[in-house]
């Protein structure tokens, strides 16, 4: 199962996403549910770099993937940004609810 864990941010929005686990929906290289949330997390670091002109601290490992939003971002880059990873939990958790057993979803609630 996939497991997805976002963390929101004080001020609203996100400030991080980590993905962990294999979907087992189908064998390697067929999994459409791996494939879909592997276009989505890295849909969102592109967008990142190239529409909001931020650069997120990424760690991609097989079966692992973590995105965190910089601290020293400023208000407009922080907005963009919260539109990009909010767009993406959306399309996950879209999957999610089509593919129950195969990937799970976590909100963080930070304080």
């Amino acid at each position: 199962m996939i497991k997805v864990r976002i963390k929101s941010h004080p001020f609203g929005g996100y400030k991080s996403i980590e993905i962990s686990g294999h979907a087992e929906y189908a064998d390697y290289g067929k999994d459409i549910v791996c494939a879909g949330v592997s276009a989505l997390a890295e849909t969102a670091v592109l967008g990142l770099k190239n529409v909001a002109g931020i650069k997120p601290v990424v760690d991609k490992k097989p079966g692992c993937f973590m995105l965190k939003l910089p601290d020293d971002m400023t208000a407009e880059e922080f907005k963009k940004a919260t539109i990009i990873l909010e767009t993406i939990f959306l399309g996950i958790q879209d999957i999610a609810e089509s593919y129950p057993s195969n990937i799970q979803t976590e909100l963080i609630e930070e304080v």
